[in-house]
């Protein structure tokens, strides 16, 4: 009884520790899959931001649980494996310029979730999933953020506690996620349309651009 009072405690203990990383990690409105979520809401395709919000949190919970079992060495076993990622990536990041660029901000009615398509939304949310698994820097950045609590004394990464810390994950960047949409429903109007428009086609530009110097790269490198 003792022994399963404890694991308990060491499951809650990484749930927490795992979501607060999760949620206070997703604040900075700089990444794509941030943009993504915030430009939908404006849209007021909220349906949508919610499945690529989701899509997003499920596949960083995963790419953290790696990271805290220690699988992110797994590259070095299959380069092969982290080549396709990285190409996968630079796909990504052009196409989602592309898009960005050319849409901009739209503002439309209020689009009622009982009449979403389902197709919709599980594109949504593939496209959200495909962001981070595509981004094969995420182990790196887990890696890093993981060292700095195993350096806190607060948890020591292990395969075995991997589950949890990945589910706290996956748990705090879809909390982030759901309170920047209400954020956004409540408050999202009184936001420049304009001023916005122009910013998203400059971001959309700049991740062109990033797509095209990481395919260079990976071709310079064979």
């Amino acid at each position: 009884m003792h022994q399963l009072f404890l694991a308990e405690m060491s499951l809650g203990l990484e749930i927490l520790t795992g979501w607060l990383m999760g949620f206070l990690g997703s604040i900075p409105l700089a990444g794509p899959v941030a943009l993504l979520v915030m430009t939908r809401g404006l849209a007021r395709d909220f349906h949508q931001a919610r499945a690529i919000a989701l899509g997003a949190s499920l596949a960083e919970g995963i790419m953290a649980a790696f990271a805290f079992a220690g699988l992110g060495m797994i590259y070095g076993h299959f380069p092969d494996l982290e080549r396709v990622f990285q190409w996968l990536g630079a796909v990504v990041l052009i196409a989602l310029g592309a898009w960005f660029w050319a849409r901009g901000i739209t503002r439309n009615k209020p689009a009622s979730d009982a009449s979403a398509s389902p197709r919709r939304g599980a594109t949504a949310f593939l496209l959200g999933f495909g962001m981070i698994i595509g981004n094969p820097g995420m182990i790196g950045t887990w890696g890093g953020a993981i060292a700095a609590i195993e350096a806190a004394g607060m948890l020591s990464p292990e395969p075995s506690r991997a589950f949890g810390f990945g589910l706290g994950v996956c748990g705090g960047v879809f909390s982030w996620f759901v309170l920047l949409l209400k954020l956004i429903s409540r408050y999202g109007d009184i936001i420049a349309a304009s001023a916005l428009h122009f910013v998203v086609k400059c971001i959309g530009c700049a991740l062109c651009v990033a797509g095209v110097v990481a395919v260079i790269a990976l071709m310079a490198g064979g």
